[in-house]
């Protein structure tokens, strides 16, 4: 019976991907565009609303982490939920709140009822990335998984650059309340479209077997050109919330967790840290305001690059040396960045380095995580892991105003981060030692660990 899992779990690992896989990653990134659109709307209005309410710094400062703070909660804890109910219920729960609140953001009366509900859509949006990410790993074929979390992951800067540009047309033309009314009206639509064509986790359905789970992993063979299947195939006994806790969380699996949830901290603290304070830091240096936001806007054309290329890459090198690498050249980046802050000109270039390293390791981190969780714990793991990144994402900005307040030069802000990307390299090169999931038949061990790690493409391609 395990052998028929895996003979499962190969044939669609070595095929060659089919019309539905292509069209489950191409959803997933195109809710990532619209995530990347919601996460930066509130950034693209904050003037125009902190205008109409006369908010101080302080309250814009909390309701621009709102949706973070809800990002990290709904990340860490209520995605596991998707490995209760599944992938495809829960991204479309998600996305219904996405535009409910998207909704209501535009009929916002006040700052108090806005800063709730920005918390709410964060926690939603939290828990359908760690969603998208896991469907995307298990949709994809061994050979093109890098490639497609490259794309999955190019999907917010891309959704934040294209936002940008639109936000300003209906700032300029509606008002800021036009700009969630745009959001919640785009989300509803794509949500009609994942209803109708978004199949069910494959590895849901084998693991979890809910009411009908053979004739839906039938229809879903089916529609990936794979034979269909005369039984389900064995699996782990269905795991409790606590069990798939302490799958991740004990023991060896709680080690590699924790190298993951480091890795993840350091990269969203830089990445974050670079990506909404480049433009003013530009400006406090000495240029003008129109040049911070060119300085921006390079950073975001960099990220698009940067999570475009690393499936090529990883897919040659592996994804483990390859994330480490970007790791390394990300922190040289921001090493680069703190010295040419007195030319624009290097200023821009090396704003378009930085961003497509750290995005670059972004994309690395959303490919890895999957790696080392199994099928029954595996929204519960991966969405721990951007959890405690997203704190990165909350506190690197707060801390860099703060040292600001204290007389730091914006130069020795970007010279504080390289330390985290090494911290970061340091972390995914542990995990050398820890064996991912596809290895998981070559020995007995845990749930979620188990085999020998080698650190090739082909062994880090894998899922359970």
């Amino acid at each position: 019976m395990r052998g028929a899992t895996m003979n499962l779990k190969e044939r669609v690992e070595s095929a060659p991907m089919s019309r539905t896989q292509y069209a489950v990653i191409s959803l997933c990134v195109a809710m990532n565009m619209l995530d990347g659109f919601d996460v930066l709307a509130l950034a693209f209005s904050s003037s125009h609303i902190a205008e109409e309410w006369q908010l101080t710094g302080g309250q814009l400062g909390v309701l621009l982490s709102s949706a973070l703070l809800g990002m990290a909660v709904g990340s860490a804890f209520v995605s596991q939920v998707a490995d209760v109910i599944g992938r495809r219920a829960t991204i479309l729960a998600c996305g219904l709140v996405i535009a409910l609140g998207m909704g209501l953001s535009a009929a916002a009366v006040s700052y108090e009822m806005l800063l709730v509900v920005r918390v709410l859509t964060g926690l939603a949006i939290g828990t359908l990335q760690a969603c998208l990410n896991v469907l995307v790993s298990e949709y994809s074929s061994a050979k093109h998984r890098p490639t497609a979390i490259s794309f999955y992951t190019a999907g917010q800067p891309i959704g934040g650059t294209l936002g940008g540009i639109l936000a300003g047309v209906l700032l300029a033309a509606f008002g800021w309340r036009s700009v969630f009314a745009f959001g919640a009206v785009a989300t509803a639509v794509l949500m009609i479209v994942v209803w109708r064509v978004l199949p069910e986790s494959i590895d849901f359905l084998i693991s979890r077997r809910p009411s009908r789970a053979l004739d839906r992993l039938n229809a879903i063979l089916t529609r990936i050109g794979q034979p269909a299947e005369s039984e389900l195939p064995a699996a782990a006994p269905q795991r409790t919330a606590t069990a798939r806790w302490r799958d991740i969380l004990v023991g060896r699996a709680g080690l590699v967790t924790l190298s993951l949830g480091i890795a993840f901290f350091m990269l969203m603290a830089g990445f974050y840290f670079a990506n909404s304070w480049t433009p003013q830091l530009v400006v406090l240096n000495g240029f003008s305001a129109g040049d911070g936001v060119q300085a921006g806007s390079m950073f975001s054309v960099g990220g698009i690059v940067g999570s475009l290329g690393f499936g090529p890459v990883a897919s040659r090198l592996g994804v483990r040396p390859t994330l480490i690498a970007c790791f390394v050249l990300a922190g040289a980046a921001f090493a680069g960045y703190a010295t040419s802050m007195s030319s624009l000109v290097t200023a821009f270039v090396l704003a378009a380095a930085l961003g497509a390293m750290t995005s670059a390791a972004m994309a690395g981190m959303f490919s890895i995580g999957p790696m080392y969780f199994s099928a029954a714990a595996r929204a519960t793991g991966v969405g721990l892991i951007i959890g405690l990144g997203r704190v990165g994402a909350i506190v690197s900005p707060i801390v860099a105003g703060r040292l600001l307040d204290t007389g730091w030069e914006p130069g020795q802000l970007y010279y504080l981060f390289v330390i985290p990307m090494l911290v970061g390299a340091a972390s995914i090169a542990l995990l050398r030692r820890r064996p991912t999931v596809a290895e998981q038949p070559a020995r007995e061990t845990t749930p979620t660990i188990a085999g020998a790690a080698h650190g090739t493409p082909q062994s880090e391609g894998g899922y359970a």
